[in-house]
């Protein structure tokens, strides 16, 4: 579980909604080292968004192929559209769980997010027994489900090992598994300049190689087009109820960030 809040320490989830524009609450060093980020390496705050309009089109197309419970590690603020409104325009019976380690972040989710068909439950995603634990206790094992990970994998050492112990309780063929992650791989400055700043912060941050976040979903069939840049995962797919306008953003790129979504085998 989470511990106490220290707000001399930036928080990597919190500096993350500074880059969607939506960390009014965060704490001055949060600010600081977001507005840092948007300011020195501009294209990396784009990135962050743009990984984010991912998430919502992966959601939205797992819903409309009969998914009905999606969980998402590391959820940040509310953040609108969220998982559940997204997934619900499709599937209206559609649950959602919202794990984070921030008690800050956990306090405003439990009071926005908390209904009859989500949940907002405070936990370090890298604590996989509480995770399971509350999966277990939340999910229907009949209905397919998605696990989703959006720009958060590389802020924890092992998100393959997180992924594997999640996965392990949930039934196989018919369940899914969203990534996006941050790659050094022909980086042009945008992600040393940023891993200079988080870790600067005392922020963990691990951009990793194309094959390293490929072996994070070795365990699924990847659907097509397979992993690529984030804004470039089906981006023109007929998707009724969801417009790409509504985040406020244009259009966002993103070729250091790439996305897949995989089947668990």
């Amino acid at each position: 579980m989470s511990g106490p809040v220290d707000p001399l320490r930036a928080h990597c989830g919190r500096v993350h909604d500074v880059l969607l524009g939506v960390g009014k609450d965060s704490y001055w060093t949060d600010l600081q080292v977001g507005q840092r980020l948007v300011a020195e390496v501009p294209e990396f705050a784009l990135g962050a968004q743009a990984a984010r309009m991912f998430l919502a089109r992966a959601v939205h197309d797992l819903a409309a192929d009969g998914v009905a419970q999606f969980i998402e590690l590391g959820s940040g603020y509310p953040c609108s559209p969220n998982l559940h409104e997204i997934a619900r325009r499709v599937c209206p019976a559609a649950r959602t769980i919202y794990f984070d380690s921030d008690p800050v972040v956990a306090a405003h989710g439990r009071v926005l997010l908390a209904e009859d068909q989500t949940a907002f439950i405070g936990a370090d995603i890298t604590d996989t027994d509480t995770i399971v634990k509350e999966i277990t206790e939340t999910i229907d094992p009949a209905v397919p489900v998605a696990i989703c990970l959006g720009f958060v994998a590389e802020f924890i050492r092992d998100p393959r090992a997180v992924i594997a112990a999640v996965t392990a309780v949930l039934p196989p063929r018919s369940s899914w598994v969203v990534l996006s992650h941050v790659t050094a791989d022909g980086d042009t400055g945008t992600v040393a300049g940023a891993a200079d700043i988080y870790r600067a912060n005392g922020i963990e941050f691990q951009p990793r190689r194309r094959e390293e976040i490929a072996a994070i979903l070795s365990d699924c069939d990847l659907r097509e087009p397979g992993l690529v840049p984030v804004h470039r995962w089906r981006p023109d797919v007929d998707r009724a109820g969801l417009d790409d306008s509504e985040f406020g953003w244009g259009s966002p790129s993103g070729d250091f960030c790439l996305a897949a979504v995989g089947r668990l085998r």
